[in-house]
């Protein structure tokens, strides 16, 4: 009786060691995965440094080409512009910002509203052989965006949060395997910094060659200097790190010099082409009306001022402070 005790114990004690090591084996399995990781991008660092070096060193700086000129791809870009997405014409800096990204640049676009900086990464990408991904803040902007982008018939997805199994594992084998019709894929930057397995996939995705190009939209995020920082968005730099022979093209709206330099430095585009469109939108004004102090006046006041000056339906925004507030309104 007494020696059954003693082997039990006995067992317990090795089965107890036994959990303990397999506990520190997974701990130094992850150890060493993130060593590996930290091992690439030091080396991919160590080549953005060298390569940044000996191109300042003797080549003339990219601000002097003339990406207005001819190119291979002009017939071929124009057709897609019109064919595809059904425009007629460049607008300012459009034909020269895909140019330069068509020639491998990285590009900062600072571009108004509505001046059509999603033209500039959606062209190339049908143009060029691979994927896109293309990293924004908003879910609303990129259901909006792939929903379009599907109307014209361009192979386009979303890897979000709300994204279903059977489209993120068709994602999956499209970044992995070449399998399926993807051309552009959007994603949160949450996804970038948080999803070591989406990482992953786009390495091998990479490692193929079927990453060919990357696009940073509302790029001010990266910066604590803006308007609308996300935490997230700092990790964004890991993108070029990992992929340096990727183009990558940074796009916002308002970027102060200040802005633009921390986007610069974050992203590890030193010598990316600047863009910067004019940010006067001539369609657009201020008029500032005195406001009454009843709720339901104020209420009226808008419903009057909506249909006497937009009696054929246009469209329009009344901006609330809350969701109660808007139902009301």
């Amino acid at each position: 009786m007494e020696d059954e005790e003693n082997i039990e114990d006995e067992l317990l004690l090795v089965e107890s060691q036994l959990n303990g090591l397999q506990d520190k084996i997974k701990t130094l399995l992850d150890q060493q995965e993130e060593l590996y990781e930290r091992q690439a991008q030091l080396k991919a660092l160590l080549e953005i440094s060298k390569t940044s070096r000996d191109t300042s060193n003797s080549a003339p700086s990219v601000a002097l080409e003339d990406w207005s000129g001819k190119f291979s791809w002009d017939s071929q870009a124009d057709d897609t512009r019109f064919n595809v997405f059904g425009i007629s014409s460049y607008r300012s800096n459009q034909r020269e910002i895909i140019n330069s990204i068509m020639s491998g640049k990285d590009v900062l676009v600072i571009m108004a509203a509505g001046g059509g900086k999603s033209l500039c990464y959606q062209l190339p990408a049908v143009l060029r052989d691979g994927i896109t991904l293309v990293v924004s803040p908003l879910l609303s902007l990129i259901q909006d965006q792939v929903m379009g982008l599907a109307a014209l018939g361009i192979p386009a997805h979303m890897l979000t949060s709300t994204t279903n199994k059977e489209i993120e594992k068709f994602i999956y084998k499209a970044l992995e395997k070449g399998e399926g019709e993807l051309k552009i894929l959007y994603v949160t930057p949450e996804k970038i910094s948080k999803s070591k397995r989406f990482m992953s996939k786009l390495e091998k995705c990479h490692h193929a060659g079927r990453l060919s190009l990357v696009a940073i939209d509302e790029a001010h995020c990266c910066s604590q200097w803006g308007h609308d920082f996300r935490p997230d968005y700092k990790n964004l730099g890991i993108l070029k790190i990992q992929f340096p022979s990727v183009p990558m093209i940074a796009l916002t709206a308002t970027a102060t010099s200040k802005v633009q330099m921390d986007l610069i430095e974050m992203l590890h585009i030193p010598r990316s082409v600047k863009f910067v469109s004019t940010v006067n939108r001539p369609n657009l004004f201020y008029r500032v009306y005195e406001k009454s102090s009843v709720g339901k006046v104020v209420i009226d006041e808008i419903a009057n001022f909506i249909s006497e000056s937009y009696p054929n339906n246009e469209s329009g925004i009344v901006y609330c402070f809350s969701r109660k507030e808007c139902e009301q309104v």
